[in-house]
């Protein structure tokens, strides 16, 4: 039976980098679900269930050994590989080494296609989207980039954190605002939030719990257009990613 451990991160000032191409995902139907789920039961004994990325499943069960929420452990169809709960990296489910920073890379960008960009919170000016930023409020680190790249103007998109926040439950409140941005570049640079959310909002936590784990769940993890990630990246080198992207034509 194969084993997957566990570690949380929540929000560090650690720098890391990772580069890797797109690899395409197959489409799913109830069949294949169900026949991955038995697969993953046979290899982990363990409960899975489908996450809303094809061919990505979550083990269900409490995280050990935790005192504080961590993000969910990530294990792809046939448990070729796990986004182990917050750790520097993913692991290979055949022997739980861990991938080296490439192969995270490529195993994040199998799911690019199925990113939701008009669900993230859109932040700086126009033109291609060539960055998205998995972000906290109330993370100091998180506020100090988004303050450097609100300065220069900068454009990206925001994954709020759902993992290692205090504040996670008034998520729904800022992304179901009239204006998610105003909201969000409010609340994070003065730390007031905008009026409850409506009981009819449409807030998706379990599509942004599963891209907090795809991230690692620390914050700011920044992910560019080109497969490149970088934890807690200074302001200069996005600009410089940024310009370098925009000679290129990369762009989500």
């Amino acid at each position: 039976m194969r084993i997957i451990a566990t570690l949380s991160l929540a929000c560090l000032p650690i720098a890391s980098f990772i580069s890797a191409s797109v690899a395409a995902q197959p489409p799913e139907s109830a069949a294949t679900i169900q026949a991955d789920i038995e697969e993953l039961k046979r290899l982990y004994a363990e409960r899975f269930a489908a996450t809303p990325f094809p061919g990505l499943y979550e083990i269900q069960r409490t995280i050990p050994y935790s005192p504080r929420e961590t993000a969910p452990i990530l294990v792809t169809r046939g448990g070729e590989y796990s986004f182990n709960n917050g750790k520097l990296g993913a692991q290979r489910g055949e022997d739980g080494s861990a991938l080296s920073a490439s192969e995270w890379g490529a195993l994040i960008l199998r799911w690019r296609s199925d990113i939701r960009y008009g669900d993230l919170i859109q932040q700086g000016g126009t033109g291609p989207l060539r960055m998205l930023l998995l972000s906290a409020y109330d993370c100091p680190y998180s506020r100090k980039l988004e303050a450097a790249l609100g300065a220069a103007g900068t454009r990206y998109a925001i994954i709020p954190s759902t993992i290692g926040t205090a504040n996670k439950r008034y998520l729904p409140d800022i992304w179901c605002s009239p204006d998610r941005s105003a909201s969000w570049k409010q609340a994070i640079t003065t730390g007031t939030l905008p009026p409850r959310a409506k009981s009819g909002c449409r807030y998706d936590s379990r599509y942004f719990v599963t891209l907090n784990g795809m991230f690692g769940a620390s914050k700011p993890t920044a992910l560019f257009a080109d497969g490149t990630v970088i934890r807690s990246p200074e302001p200069a080198y996005v600009k410089q990613k940024l310009a370098e992207l925009a000679r290129t034509g990369s762009a989500f």
